[in-house]
């Protein structure tokens, strides 16, 4: 069966794909620009770790769907990388706003989160 792969919409794609870059050195095997406005991106993938992100421009002349919403989205990732504390470090430098500090957990992996500037809220771990 195969698994399930997240596609986020935001509102600016070429942001979006610097952040991921920047706070998981997420590879961008994938990008493609829409026809119309080249700047923008139709559909893109990143592959963090073992796992596929695909991402793209949201709005009507994007060519997926309407407008993100003024309300949150009410998506959360959960993202397994090798330093959890680095990787939140990176997202706040990035632009990304503290939901909660890496602190160990009861089986002994180290676990936080925090909100991308597109709305999406992370959570990182890195097991014990």
């Amino acid at each position: 069966m195969p698994g399930i792969t997240p596609y986020v919409m935001v509102d600016d794609a070429q942001i979006y794909r610097k952040f991921l870059e920047s706070t998981f050195d997420a590879e961008i095997p994938v990008a493609i620009p829409l026809d119309s406005d080249p700047r923008r991106l139709i559909h893109a993938e990143a592959r963090i770790g073992e796992g596929t992100l695909y991402f793209a421009d949201s709005g009507p002349t994007g060519g997926r769907c309407l407008e993100s919403p003024s309300e949150p989205v009410h998506v959360q990732l959960w993202a397994t990388v090798p330093d959890a504390e680095r990787a939140f470090e990176r997202a706040v430098a990035a632009g990304a706003t503290p939901a909660r500090a890496v602190e160990t957990q009861e089986d002994g992996s180290r676990m936080g989160g925090f909100m991308d500037p597109f709305g999406t809220l992370w959570w990182v771990s890195t097991p014990a």
